[in-house]
């Protein structure tokens, strides 16, 4: 009897999902489970020490927001169609196929089936859009610090596969390797150097990717997170800006990225789990964040 008012629990509780919702969460997470099987079948797992088994997770939390975002551009067209400035045409077109090749993407990273491709490409997808989208729109309203947080984090979102796409390089390719690396540092430690200001100044709102909402009641620790994430971001951002101990630096703030994630995104996921923009939203672009700047600790040297 009562494995029966479960299962009539569960259903009624996925009825409730808006079917968008529901695509988003399953393509996400069968490319997340996709990236987890890899870690562990190839055997990287065992081979990695200490905090490096976290750097392992860099492109599995990167790649599944990226999917389930993706999946977004095919069940919300118009509403992502509208976002594309007036001066680009084929505004249906573009929303596609941006979201076809988020998709295609995120299972190439996670399989390493061209990821070194396929992380290149979007490295180069997100900083076009800074460049058309996100900047221009900041400096119409440059006293907005929401849009200059949402500019950078898409600057952070182009570092992370291009850290990626510099780890991936060969060796033989010495110059190229530690090029790209050094221009991923910069796209990656600028955005958490301002969000860590942004945190200080800010407590009450949501950390990590500090946006305008604020922190919910039902958030054990409430502004604590926020208040830790800034320390560690003004730390562990300055050493990434001065090129010291770069790749601790970003393992230890993106550890600190996933503790904010589990303890205050997971519960806002649950709660708003049939919304996108309150909800899904919330939670990948806060991982994606969090899996950039692994990427990017996986791309610095290793201490001796």
């Amino acid at each position: 009897m009562s494995g029966n008012i479960v299962k009539s629990s569960a259903v009624m509780v996925l009825l409730a999902i808006p079917r968008e919702v529901l695509w988003s969460y399953s393509v996400g997470g069968v490319v997340f489970a996709i990236g987890l099987a890899v870690i562990f079948l190839r055997g990287d797992w065992p081979k990695a020490r200490e905090l490096d088994k976290l750097v392992l997770f860099g492109p599995v939390f990167y790649a599944a927001p990226l999917a389930a975002f993706g999946t977004e551009h095919f069940t919300l067209t118009p509403l992502i169609a509208s976002l594309i400035p007036d001066w680009i045409p084929w505004h249906p077109f573009w929303a596609y196929f941006v979201g076809a090749c988020f998709i295609t993407a995120a299972f190439s990273i996670v399989t390493c089936i061209q990821a070194r491709l396929a992380a290149t490409m979007l490295a180069l997808n997100f900083f076009l859009f800074v460049v058309l989208m996100d900047v221009p729109g900041w400096l119409q309203t440059p006293k907005d610090r929401i849009a200059l947080t949402l500019a950078l984090r898409e600057l952070a979102f182009s570092g992370g596969p291009l850290a990626l796409a510099a780890a991936l390089t060969d060796a033989g390719q010495q110059r190229l390797k530690h090029t790209l690396a050094t221009v991923a540092r910069y796209f990656v430690a600028l955005p958490i150097v301002f969000y860590g200001v942004e945190q200080f100044l800010h407590g009450k709102n949501v950390p990590g990717v500090p946006l305008e909402r604020l922190t919910p009641d039902y958030i054990h620790g409430h502004s604590l997170w926020t208040y830790l994430a800034a320390v560690v971001y003004a730390i562990g951002g300055a050493m990434l800006l001065a090129g010291k101990k770069t790749r601790v630096a970003a393992t230890w703030v993106g550890l600190t990225v996933l503790l904010v994630e589990l303890a205050v995104y997971v519960p806002i996921g649950v709660v708003e789990r049939a919304s996108l923009g309150n909800g899904l939203n919330y939670v990948g672009d806060t991982l994606m964040f969090c899996g950039a700047v692994l990427l990017l600790a996986g791309a610095m040297p290793r201490e001796t």
